[in-house]
Formats: structure tokens, sequence, C-alpha cells
């Protein structure tokens, strides 16, 4: 990847918006990694996670409709300018755990507001219920992986050794890297998107890293979904036992590997959330930007301040 033509292509996607962001590598001890963050405002601290295969800059029109946070936007490991992680052999909810504490930690916050989407959404879940004091409240937006029992078979391929971490780093012909997206997050958003915030996508997988971390990633939470008893796959104890306000905002297309009968029959497992569909597909606020920001600012609104002494 041409790091300078991805930051120059991010950049240009926030001044669409007209957001000012400050940006900055965050060094974490446990697990040893450095994380880039995208902050924008000086309100409430919430925490943005993005999915696999995406970037920071996805959240840059949604970050505009809510300007009275600290949106603090990480890009994940191997995303962005983050560093790359081998997951083999690793439990993803205990290092995503590890990771998000010492990042909260190294910026002082003792709990945040987390909103995630896709992958983001599945990771923001796994903190919600086992470090539920470092969150105030959660919104989960589109499909979160595995943890509400999505089949996501599909996937299977870029998690084999060696033809995964190629198909999903290799570089791609701007027509089909547009059909890929297509068959991500929708044909209306793709439209919807600036080019410049295709562009950024697709420099973003360009990177060395990308690829090896999607990668292991996916075959470590496809090893989890295929044991006895599973991993990843949240169950109904779990559900239940997460205490924290949770929003799940669904698009009504969002239906490519989990019917939406199925993801309100487990919401209402959540014994504090709200389950709310709105226009668009697997990245709603691309499509009807307005419904989507409407009900993560109503929420988040809702929800009492944080102001309490830094977590020690």
């Amino acid at each position: 990847m041409n790091k300078t033509s991805f930051l120059n292509a991010e950049a240009d996607v926030f001044a669409t918006y007209s957001l000012k962001p400050k940006v900055r590598q965050v060094q974490l001890q446990k697990p040893r990694i450095s994380l880039r963050i995208t902050e924008v405002g000086d309100g409430e601290p919430t925490m943005f996670l993005h999915g696999f295969s995406l970037c920071a800059a996805h959240w840059a029109p949604l970050l505009a409709q809510l300007p009275s946070l600290r949106s603090i936007a990480i890009d994940m490991p191997g995303h962005g300018t983050s560093d790359g992680v081998d997951f083999r052999g690793v439990n993803l909810r205990r290092w995503f755990k590890d990771m998000l504490i010492g990042f909260l930690d190294e910026l002082g916050l003792d709990s945040v507001h987390v909103v995630g989407h896709s992958q983001g959404a599945f990771i923001g879940l796994g903190l919600a219920l086992d470090a539920p004091e470092r969150v105030r409240s959660l919104v989960a937006i589109g499909t979160p992986a595995v943890a509400l029992g999505a089949r996501v078979d599909s996937l299977r391929m870029f998690a084999r050794p060696g033809i995964g971490p190629l198909l999903l780093s290799m570089p791609k012909p701007a027509r089909a890297y547009r059909g890929i997206l297509v068959r991500t997050i929708g044909l209306q958003a793709v439209e919807s998107a600036p080019e410049e915030l295709i562009r950024a996508t697709y420099l973003g997988t360009q990177r060395r890293a990308f690829g090896t971390t999607v990668s292991t990633y996916l075959r470590e939470m496809f090893e989890g979904v295929d044991a006895k008893p599973q991993r990843y796959v949240l169950t109904d104890e779990e559900l239940a036992r997460i205490d924290r306000p949770v929003l799940i905002v669904w698009g009504r297309e969002d239906i490519g590997y989990q019917t939406i009968a199925e993801v309100r029959e487990r919401a209402a497992l959540v014994p504090n959330a709200r389950f709310e569909l709105v226009p668009g597909g697997h990245e709603p606020w691309l499509d009807d930007l307005a419904s989507t920001a409407q009900q993560v600012s109503d929420f988040l609104v809702r929800q009492p301040s944080g102001d309490r002494p830094a977590y020690v």
C-alpha cells in the first residue's frame, strides 16, 4: 500500500463531511500493538469499531451527525496504519478485550460508549459481556459476525492458509473492487458513497499485513464456530448476562447471513436492548444517513453522563 495515497484519500473523505479530525498512534503493551486513532469532537467519549475490510473513514458521514460526542475511531488491527496481527491460536474475545482495555487505559478513560459495525459489533458485544465496567452503552450496527448466530460460510475461502491472504490483498481493477463492495455493503451504499471513500477503502486493503490479519482472524473465528461447544456464537445465557443499554440497528436489506426474525428473537434475550430496523443494507448509514444517525443519536443522548474518575 502507498501509505501517503491512503492517508490523502482518507483525509479527503473527512473533508467531504467538513470534519477536521485529530489523528495519532497509540502504543499498547498488552497486547503489544500500535493502533491509529481518529478523533472528532470533545463530548461524551464514544469508541467506534469498524468492520473488517473497511476503514475508519466509513464512519465520517455518521460522525458528522453526532457533533456532541468525542468520537474515537480505531483503525482495527491490520487496517489503516494499525499494526497487523497473526490470530492463529488466539482466543478472539480475550485478545480484543485485552486490546480495548489497554487502549482505554492508555487514553485515561474508565468507560466509553461503544459503536460497532459488523465485526466491530461482534467485538463490542464481547466487551460488553466480558468487561461491562468499561462499557457505558453499546450500539451494534449490521450483522455482528457470528455473535447472534449468523451463517457466514461464504467467507470460509478467505480463512484458508495461503489462498486466503492472497485473495484478500491482491490488487483488483476498480470495477471488480466496486463489485466486491456491492456484495459487502450493497449497491445503494456504494453508489451513495463519495468516490474518495471507495478509494480509501481499497487502498487500505493493499497493506501487506491486511491479508494475514483478516485471514487468520477468520480462521480462528471458524474454528470457534465449528468447535463443540462453540466459541464466539453467544449463547442465550450470555446474551441474558449483558446488562449494558444496547441498541441494535439493522438494515432491512441486511439479510444475506441472518433473517430479521432470528435477530429479533436473539436481541430480545438481552435485558436492556432495543432492536430498530432502518432503510438500507449492511452499512445502512450510507444508504439512508438520516435514519441511522437519528437512531444512534437519540439512543446515546438518553444515556447518563459518564463523568467519573479514571479507571485504575
